[in-house]
């Protein structure tokens, strides 16, 4: 079984300019977990998702530092790495400003059992399908496990 067999397609989609607030109309509107962000010429940028947005809206927990002379050291990479996401993520205005690069992507004659495998990865929920360079469609959580649930009910 190939990805074009089960993606969503055409894919939701916003561009790099589309403001927060209609980007969760757009999540909630269309019962979406995130899609993917586009550049002006329609070229994926990342993906934007509800988690961003509650990230976007969660308190900032400052991490801890030990003084060195003049400086600051984090004591911890990962709280300090995560301090720095939330704060992108706050003071992002548009869904561009959220988004990262290097999202994972399948194109649409990838085996299934690939993108499972990409999507093994828990912060990995959705895979933009690409044809080319455009987006064509997206592989989410939920269309594997409508596959899922399609396989088990027919044993």
């Amino acid at each position: 079984m190939l990805v074009r067999d089960i993606m969503s397609s055409p894919a939701i989609t916003v561009s790099a300019d589309t403001h927060i607030p209609e980007v969760a109309r757009l999540l909630r509107t269309h019962q979406i977990s995130g899609m993917p962000v586009l550049d002006a010429d329609g070229a994926l940028l990342g993906i934007v998702t509800d988690h961003d947005l509650i990230l976007r809206n969660a308190p900032v927990r400052e991490p801890r530092y030990f003084a060195i002379l003049s400086g600051y050291i984090p004591l911890n990479l990962e709280e300090h790495r995560h301090y720095k996401e939330q704060l992108r993520h706050t003071m992002a205005i548009t869904a561009g400003d959220m988004t990262e690069p290097g999202v994972p992507v399948v194109a649409p004659d990838t085996p299934l059992e690939h993108a499972m495998e990409l999507m093994l990865d828990p912060a990995v929920t959705m895979l933009p399908v690409l044809e080319g360079d455009q987006v064509v469609g997206v592989v989410t959580r939920t269309d594997l496990v409508r596959l899922i649930e399609k396989l088990e009910s027919a044993l």
